[in-house]
């Protein structure tokens, strides 16, 4: 029997492995899963999953938070910064190049001076490969606890497997493993991780991305060898396909009190900390309050999970959103449900209501998310709105939204000409009124566009990414 640690630190990831059947597949090909997950969400996970031959442990978050908070804190704090600021630039770098400014705008005391003067080491980072396996070794040399120790001990693993390339905290056990001669894997939940999320915080040996597209990114921006990047498509996605979370249509819309007989705009909140969304929820709103749309039209809002965090301007705008609900009857917004461990969010687990969502509505209005990728596999038309807030977050970093279609995805997303960008509100409401009355613009192109993005569409994703992890718990590198 092989032993595989799979490293799930967060909502999506769980779903990745427990919302598929990629774990049990690994399960009956005899592997031993330990699944390395946080603290509080041991005692749901145990109950709710009983099979022998899947353990759960704790990720030891609270362990690996204090290390990063006590161990030369401020020096890791710098390296992170550099970290997710370099990747090669032989690929695009708006995304990390604007988590660079948001750190510099954002940063206090002696912080506001030092991180502009790392810029000359970052600039030297994305032109050279040798300077960025050196600084890849010093993170390994100076920041490799010894968190883990015992369940390496006591489980013998033959694979480490986690969700991100060391973004997270999951950055001290891939090192831990590495130090010990471990062999590790990681794969892609994110749409945007590869183009995004700057160097691997870790050494790892292998990757199993979407696409092309994605390899492309790996080897070319952070110098992954092409021979370890597996292609194995979106596991999640095969759900979408066979619609094994899809409510029907009565159902999903009693659910959320909406109107049978008229069309359902579904609107995806972007991350707060780009920019504030209460603009677009407004526009919306009074465009379907005011009925200037062609068809008489609801709304339907999903939230970010930052709405759920702790942060003032994002409760005060969530706070806003449902004031604006309350004022429009055909406004709606997803009411989260509260998950046990602290996840109070709906981004991993709620695939039942996201798939209905996107089954039932007539189109997706958002902010490039990874969602115009998720209705694109639903065959419906989506628009990216992009018109710019006549102000930000007061004291915090902002984004104009009509920087965001320069960024990796977003432009890609522009060059398949699969959905409508718009910068205007009254682009918005031409868009709007373009695809209610003709849900097959852009059909081909949407195809196109997530053929390229996500590789296997006929449900095999789940599959052939099992048979690969496996493969290399069992020393099959070929």
């Amino acid at each position: 029997m092989k032993t595989i640690f799979l490293v799930l630190d967060h909502g999506l990831a769980l779903a990745y492995f427990l919302e598929t059947d990629l774990a049990n597949l690994l399960a009956e090909k005899n592997a031993r899963l330990v699944l390395l997950v946080p603290e509080a969400m041991l005692p749901l996970l145990q109950d709710k999953y009983s099979n022998p031959r899947i353990i759960f442990e704790s990720v030891r978050d609270k362990q690996a938070l204090r290390y990063q908070k006590c161990h030369c804190a401020g020096l890791q704090e710098l390296f992170d910064h550099v970290r997710r600021a370099s990747a090669s630039r032989l690929i695009p770098l708006t995304y990390v190049d604007t988590h660079r400014r948001r750190r510099e705008m954002e940063a206090r005391g002696r912080r506001k001076r030092i991180l502009p003067l790392l810029r000359p080491l970052i600039g030297l980072l994305r032109r050279s490969r040798l300077a960025r396996l050196l600084f890849r070794h010093t993170l390994q040399i100076m920041f490799t606890p010894h968190i883990y120790a015992d369940l390496f001990e006591r489980y013998q693993p033959e694979l480490i497997v986690c969700n991100t390339a060391g973004w997270r905290l999951d950055q001290y056990l891939l090192r831990e493993a590495k130090r010990r001669g471990i062999e590790t894997a990681t794969v892609i939940v994110g749409w945007d991780n590869p183009s995004s999320q700057g160097l691997p915080g870790a050494f790892i040996d292998y990757i199993v991305v979407w696409s092309e597209i994605h390899k492309w990114e790996m080897v070319a921006g952070v110098d992954w060898p092409a021979e370890k990047v597996f292609i194995g498509g979106m596991p999640l996605y095969d759900g979408y396909i066979s619609r094994k979370w899809v409510m029907p249509r009565d159902e999903y819309f009693r659910l959320h009190h909406l109107d049978p007989h008229k069309q359902l705009i579904a609107f995806a909140a972007t991350a707060l900390s780009i920019s504030p969304n209460l603009h677009l929820v407004k526009l919306l709103s009074e465009m379907i309050g005011k009925q200037t749309l062609k068809l008489p039209s609801q709304l339907l809002i999903r939230l970010h999970p930052n709405h759920f965090k702790t942060s003032p301007h994002y409760q005060e705008e969530a706070r806003a959103i449902y004031e604006i609900a309350r004022q429009f009857p055909d406004v709606h917004v997803v009411e989260p449900k509260e998950v046990p461990g602290g996840f109070e969010r709906y981004s991993g687990e709620d695939f039942p209501e996201k798939g209905s969502m996107l089954a039932h509505c007539d189109l997706l209005v958002t902010i490039y998310s990874t969602m115009v990728v998720e209705a694109a596999l639903h065959d419906k038309p989506f628009i990216s709105a992009c018109i710019d807030t006549p102000g930000g977050w007061q004291d915090k970093f902002w984004v104009p939204l009509h920087e965001v279609p320069g960024w990796p995805t977003a432009s890609r997303v522009n060059r398949a000409k699969a959905g409508k960008l718009v910068l205007t509100p009254e682009e918005l409401r031409q868009a709007l009124d373009d695809y209610l009355s003709h849900p097959d613009l852009n059909a081909t192109e949407r195809r196109q566009l997530v053929e390229a993005e996500l590789t296997f569409l006929n449900g095999e994703a789940t599959r052939r990414t099992a048979d690969y992890l496996w493969s290399l718990a069992c020393g099959d590198k070929e």
